[in-house]
Parts: C-alpha cells; sequence; structure tokens
C-alpha cells in the first residue's frame, strides 16, 4: 500500500496535531497555503510556507503541528509505510522540500474527497483515475528525500561500515561515530542492526571485539594485556569483564581450554 492514510487540512489559529516518536511510518506534510509551524520533541522549531513539504521518518522524533500566523495553514498530509515507493525509509530524523504543483495537488485531493463521499452516485473511474494521478504527482515530488536509496542498498552500506570498525577494533567505536559513517540518525543505524543483525550498534561492535579477542586467545601468545589493548580496552580487568558477561567465561579459561582441544 503506497498511502496508509492521508487528508486535506486547513488549520486555524486554535486548531493543533501532535506526532508521536517512532510511530512506525513516514509522515509527509505539503503546505498548499498559509505558514504551519513544526515543532519537533528537541525543540527545534521550523515555518513551512506553500511549496514547501515537512518530511520525517519511522523513528524520527513526535512534533506538533499547528498554525504559523493569521491565515489558516492548508496543507496535505500523507502517512506512508516504510515500504511505500512514494518515499521509500528516509534516512535522516526530518527534512523540509521545496516542491511545486501544490495548486494541482489540492484540486486533485479535493476531487478524490467529493466523489468518495458522493454516495452511489460516485464515478468510479474518475476516482480511480484521480487517485492514481495524486499518487503519481506525490512520489515525483517527494523524490529528492529519498535519492540515496538509488545509490547504495542498505546491506551494502552497513557491509561497508562493518568492514572498517573490523579494521580498527582498538577503537573505542561510539555509536555517533558509527552514525556519522553511515550519515544517519542513531535511530536508524539502531533500526537497522536490529532488523539485519538482532542487536543495537553498540552489541554488534562487541561482538566484532570479543570474536576476534577469541581467535588471538586461541591462535597467538599475545598476553590478554595485548590483546584487551588490540579490542579497545584500556585494562586487562575491564577487558576480562566484558569478556567473562560475553562468552560466560574468563579470558585465560578461554584460551587453556581451547589449547587443550
Amino acid at each position: 500500500m503506497e498511502i496508509k492514510q492521508g487528508g486535506y487540512g486547513v488549520l486555524d489559529t486554535d486548531f493543533w496535531v501532535e506526532r508521536i516518536t517512532r510511530k512506525g511510518f513516514t509522515i509527509a506534510v505539503l503546505t498548499i497555503s498559509g505558514r504551519g509551524r513544526i515543532t519537533m520533541e528537541d525543540d527545534t522549531e521550523m515555518i513551512i510556507g506553500p511549496g514547501e513539504a515537512f518530511i520525517t521518518g519511522p523513528d524520527g522524533q513526535g512534533h506538533r503541528e499547528e498554525t504559523a500566523g493569521p491565515e489558516p495553514f492548508e496543507h496535505i498530509w500523507m502517512m506512508l509505510s516504510p515500504s511505500s515507493p512514494i518515499l521509500p525509509y528516509p534516512d535522516f530524523d526530518y527534512k523540509i522540500l521545496k516542491i511545486g504543483q501544490t495548486a494541482l495537488l489540492r484540486e486533485l485531493i479535493r476531487m478524490i474527497i467529493n466523489e468518495d463521499l458522493s454516495g452511489n452516485g460516485k464515478d468510479e473511474a474518475a476516482l480511480d483515475q484521480a487517485e492514481h494521478l495524486f499518487v503519481h504527482l506525490a512520489r515525483r515530488l517527494l523524490l529528492p528525500a529519498s535519492g540515496y536509496i538509488a545509490s547504495r542498498s542498505q546491506g551494502a552500506r552497513l557491509t561497508d561500515l562493518w568492514n572498517k570498525v573490523s579494521q580498527h577494533l582498538e577503537n573505542v567505536w561510539t555509536v555517533d561515530e558509527l552514525c556519522s559513517i553511515m550519515n544517519c540518525s542513531r535511530s536508524h543505524l539502531t533500526r537497522l542492526c536490529r532488523e539485519y543483525y538482532k542487536q543495537s550498534p553498540g552489541e554488534k561492535v562487541r561482538a566484532m571485539k570479543m570474536e576476534y579477542a577469541k581467535i588471538l586467545l586461541s591462535s597467538s601468545a599475545a598476553s590478554v594485556h595485548e590483546i584487551a589493548e588490540s579490542v579497545g580496552f584500556s585494562s586487562s580487568s575491564l577487558f576480562s569483564s566484558s569478556f567473562s558477561a560475553y562468552e560466560g567465561i574468563s579470558p585465560r579459561e578461554y584460551r587453556k581450554l581451547s589449547q587443550e582441544k
């Protein structure tokens, strides 16, 4: 399904809408006339006017929409599933886009609403054509928000990320550093890691460090302290504690067992 829900709205100064965080779907608000104020959970405030669209992803912050100024805020809103071809899963928290042809969008949505409310006499063929044209136009207008998807798949980008991490396991690797390499938000990277690996980003890095440490313990003469440093731990005790929590036995016990096999 391309559009889960959608509609045409005209908000006066006494009306507002709030959207929750981690919605599970993309929100697109396309301004036709007037001006809207968008206030994010982190208190970031944006004003959108005619010919602008506000986009926020399934894992984006919650926000509040309201009229900014004396003129009513006329807009079209859409709820899109992450798999919608109109706007594939956006790799950002929120964004403002410049769009055009808002007058045509307004006429199409009004036609769809009027035909749908006309009862038994509604023209199914006209309604079907209007809906297809609306979806086509919406997809074309919002395409800049998802252009990154055409270049590389998420899986390929994740593979590049973990290859870089594996080459420098001596680094601490904060989640912010991982997000910077992926050029995405923390919530988006977390969702991808849960989807692909059933782990958080931090858990994924820890597993890579521990698996490499197991290789060193079983196949090298390096001391526990040297191995700890090679996987980014400042002390042997911290490394031993983390290794024991991961593997169930201490590094020395693991080395002893591996040598006995």
